[in-house]
């Protein structure tokens, strides 16, 4: 009786997993890296406090240029910024209070966005004059 020979299959399959592994990493890091590049690309043409601020155009002298100065921006969605970071409530009037104690002749200068309800300012000038702080200013894009 003649031997059998064994055929050998060449196998057709191909493992996906290590692709798909890849692919999922890829993705991961991906949606890590863009918000992270599109805010840096956002603050391009931030403010002096850090936020891209659409500011309302007036007529009006500029400023003389003043050492002692607090820059508080409250975005479109009200949000308050001061520092460069949101600040509630509450600690903008720590802030402002601390501020205070070390300079009582400071500048608050607010930059309101052009969209934001006008009460949001409001509420940072209240603050900002209860804690004693009497120079207080809205910034504002020259026409």
């Amino acid at each position: 009786m003649p031997a059998k020979t064994r055929r050998s299959r060449v196998v057709s399959e191909i493992n996906i997993t290590p692709f798909t592994d890849v692919v999922l990493v890829l993705l991961i890091i991906f949606m890590i890296t863009t918000p992270l590049m599109l805010d840096a690309d956002h603050n391009k043409g931030a403010s002096e406090a850090g936020f891209d601020v659409s500011l309302p155009q007036a007529k009006g002298n500029a400023l003389p240029a003043a050492s002692g100065h607090v820059v508080i921006s409250v975005l479109d969605d009200g949000r308050v910024v001061m520092g460069g970071e949101v600040v509630e409530p509450e600690a903008l009037r720590e802030k402002l209070e601390r501020i205070k104690h070390r300079d009582p002749d400071t500048l608050v200068i607010i930059q309101a966005d052009r969209m934001v309800y006008h009460w949001h300012v409001v509420q940072v000038m209240d603050q900002a004059s209860a804690v004693g702080l009497r120079r207080i200013a809205v910034a504002t894009e020259e026409k």
